[in-house]
């Protein structure tokens, strides 16, 4: 049996959970979570990967 999903519900719901549990980590500890990224080359593609992965980052409460 074939079970289509709608992948973005299922993003949407995995990026809240990490929202969640940022917030939590933060409040119960103190420790803030953080996105580090060290780019070799200057490949364009590569560039705009991590741009986008560090607006994610941003969008679940990461340091970016």
């Amino acid at each position: 049996m074939v079970e289509v999903i709608d992948g973005k519900n299922v993003a949407a719901s995995v990026i809240q959970t990490v929202k969640t549990a940022t917030a939590a980590l933060e409040k119960s500890s103190g420790v803030t979570t953080g996105l580090a990224v060290i780019i070799v080359g200057d490949d364009p593609a590569s560039h705009a990967y991590v741009g986008s992965k560090g607006r994610m980052a941003k969008e679940c409460g990461f340091k970016s």
